[in-house]
């Protein structure tokens, strides 16, 4: 009860002192692991791997565990944040404000070196070296660059990031064509798909163009030297350089000819929606999208049967872990504690490989085995991992080494690309002007 009168406080307080000498004990349970929700730590857990997202089920399924194994100490509670462009818009606004969640997911937003640079990350070097599993994970160069920076361990990776492209056998044995391995048999294919009367591509330009984008950033690494150091580069400031130009002038003749018209204003899910439909021939993305083929909320039954895959033309695949998750700074140090324990949870080799055997997710860390119960269950995966173990030329994704901000201008200023008001040069002017505005040293 609320006592609103000082005379009630003074009668509360009398009593209060009363049964401390009378030997009285407080009300509250001991913390014995079993303890009640009042002992709870709670984690809050914004996500946008939720709902159509592939790895919603894997994300459900950690939370589970993780509540489960820690229950009456730790317990996440998820916000859902529908589209991954919400999402590192709120966690901008939020490094912004001083005040993060406990765990932060990276992903391709450069959020780490936005925290950082506010000051608002924990420096995980100790706890990580104090795991030797754990520690084994950060001797791959891929993951310390995801990760790491100058020699400390910020967060720690869940999943690989080994992308090629998906087609339809069907559509494709219509219009008479194979997977191509050079650009010009490539938009041959597109040809013939076209005349067919089969729009050949699922794009996109809404929350980062990650479909579009793919492509776009294949011919930039597979056009030469300069492009594919480029696509190798971290935070480059100069997008007027010839790969780049040419690759842009290639996606403005995508969305002009090449596919839907839901694709200019459209996000992921209008791409993705467009193939498991069949209405386009092929869509970029990565091994974690194979487990939607056979899900049939989103696909027609024996859908999966009829997807096949392949890499890029130049024998090229996409090939860098994901930016990892990361612990914030909080008031209480109990809270940190707890958001470090749900990181070690979520990036454990058991958990990367539930990731895979349930969704097909890649692996982050080379220890983890590629099971048969994962090509089992995946038969397209195994396909695709002996097709990516050939491929020789790899890279980060185009937008995955973009200063902060600037992916979320890529993808609105894509539709002036699309419609002819910008021309490729101006559209690298302005990506460029974006860049040397904001550099990263």
């Amino acid at each position: 009860m609320k006592m609103k009168r000082w005379l009630s406080c003074t009668l509360a307080l009398a009593m209060l002192l009363g049964l401390m000498g009378c030997g009285g004990t407080s009300d509250e349970a001991p913390n014995d692991g079993s303890g009640s929700s009042e002992d709870e730590i709670v984690i809050n857990y914004p996500t946008f791997q939720i709902g159509t997202n592939t790895a919603a089920p894997v994300v459900e399924e950690l939370v589970s565990r993780f509540n489960e194994e820690y229950a009456g100490q730790y317990r996440i509670e998820v916000e859902e944040i529908p589209g991954d462009a919400n999402y590192a818009d709120r966690i901008q606004v939020q490094i912004s404000s001083g005040k993060l969640p406990p765990v932060v997911y990276g992903g391709g937003y450069s959020l780490l070196d936005l925290a950082l640079e506010a000051d608002l990350v924990v420096d995980l070097t100790d706890v990580v070296n104090e795991d030797p599993e754990w520690a084994s994970m950060y001797e791959n160069d891929a993951w310390q660059a995801a990760n790491c920076r100058d020699g400390k361990i910020y967060a720690s990776s869940n999943e690989g990031q080994l992308i090629g492209y998906f087609y339809n056998k069907e559509l494709f044995d219509q219009a008479g064509i194979q997977p191509a391995t050079t650009w010009n048999e490539f938009f041959d294919n597109c040809d013939k798909l076209l005349a067919a009367g089969i729009t050949p591509l699922a794009m996109d330009t809404a929350d980062g163009a990650w479909v579009s984008m793919l492509l776009m950033g294949a011919m930039v690494a597979t056009s030469g030297d300069e492009g594919l150091e480029f696509m190798n580069t971290k935070y480059p400031t100069d997008y007027n350089i010839e790969p780049v130009v040419n690759a842009v002038a290639e996606m403005q003749k995508w969305y002009q000819n090449y596919t839907t018209l839901d694709a200019v204003g459209g996000a992921y899910e209008n791409a993705a929606n467009n193939f498991f439909s069949g209405n386009v021939a092929m869509i970029c993305n990565g091994p974690w999208m194979i487990g939607d083929f056979s899900d049939t909320s989103k696909t027609p039954d024996g859908f999966d049967q009829n997807v096949g895959v392949a890499a890029y033309p130049g024998n090229f695949v996409y090939d860098a872990p994901i930016e990892g998750m990361f612990v914030t700074k909080q008031d209480d140090p109990a809270l940190e504690e707890a958001a470090i324990a749900m990181v070690k949870f979520f990036t454990s080799p058991e958990s990367q490989q539930l990731a895979l055997e349930m969704q097909g997710m890649v692996p982050a860390a080379a220890s983890v085995e590629i099971t048969d119960t994962a090509t089992t269950n995946f038969p397209l995966l195994g396909e695709f991992l002996n097709i990516a173990s050939e491929c020789t030329v790899r890279s980060n994704t185009f937008t995955g080494n973009m200063v902060p901000g600037l992916q979320d201008l890529f993808s609105a200023e894509l539709p002036n690309l699309a419609n002819g008001t910008y021309t490729p040069e101006q559209f690298c002017q302005i990506l460029t002007d974006f860049a040397a505005a904001n550099a990263v040293s």
